[in-house]
């Protein structure tokens, strides 16, 4: 086997003198909201952490690092919309999200010079959630439903999910997904350039298999069926029990290893 729109921005509270090393919490924002509504996530050059919600809201927290002075030059947004909520981390000048939480005026970010503001939110089980960063690494935990997670560079991670489809991409960084279990026939992605991606999915799971490589080696705990000629030591077109949805695991430069829970 081969291996309508309302606005809400948040301002900066007055530094608090505390050692160089810690983080306050300069940004916090609380409410509940409908379930079946989508939380989207945008940074620009720090990370992003969602996490289980223990008080039913989705509730946010940012924390400025680097300098004050450049730090001040920007600072959360919190859109609310008729189909959820956006967070946004913007500059003070002119720029703003859109309610999909990509930025409309992308130049601006030129003179955040070593300003950032990481970002954590929890978030309840009934609501989808979509995470975007540019420059930051991403980790979900225990979500549910649709899921989509992207970064241009640095690593995603998700943990406990149970999802019905996932898209999952990143272009420098690595992939790490540990999935309980999958609650539909949604179709799974997972795209890396620069980087390896490794799968832990339950024992019983029925996909239609695509892998590839263009420098590393593939790894999986599956029986697969092999069909057609799509077979070598770095692309596998194959099915895993019954098939169904669609699983597609692509790398160029990484290792893609699938293992099955015990």
């Amino acid at each position: 086997m081969i291996r309508g729109l309302r606005c809400l921005v948040l301002p900066a509270l007055a530094a608090i003198a505390l050692p160089a090393a810690a983080q306050t919490a300069d940004f916090h924002w609380s409410k509940a909201v409908p379930a079946g509504r989508t939380v989207r996530v945008e940074n620009i050059n720090d990370d992003i952490k969602i996490v289980p919600s223990t008080s039913g809201r989705v509730e946010v927290t940012g924390r400025h690092r680097g300098d004050r002075d450049d730090a001040d030059r920007i600072h959360v947004q919190v859109d609310e919309q008729s189909d959820g909520v956006t967070i946004c981390v913007i500059s003070r000048d002119d720029d703003s999200c859109d309610d999909q939480g990509n930025h409309r005026h992308w130049n601006n970010h030129d003179d955040w010079r070593g300003a950032s503001i990481s970002l954590e939110v929890a978030v309840p089980s009934n609501l989808l959630v979509r995470a975007a960063d540019v420059s930051g690494d991403v980790s979900v935990t225990g979500a549910q439903g649709d899921l989509s997670v992207s970064t241009v560079s640095g690593d995603i991670e998700l943990d406990r999910v149970r999802p019905d489809g996932l898209h999952v991409t990143t272009v420098s960084g690595d992939i790490d997904v540990r999935a309980d279990a999958f609650t539909g026939k949604g179709d799974l992605s997972f795209t890396t350039v620069s980087g390896d991606i490794t799968l832990d999915l339950p024992a019983s799971f029925d996909a239609d298999l695509a892998m590839s490589t263009v420098s590393g080696d593939i790894d999986s705990d599956y029986k697969m069926t092999i069909g057609g000629s799509r077979m070598s030591r770095r692309n596998i077109e194959a099915r895993i029990g019954n098939g169904g949805r669609r699983l597609d695991v692509r790398t160029v430069s990484g290792d893609l290893r699938l293992r099955s829970a015990r």
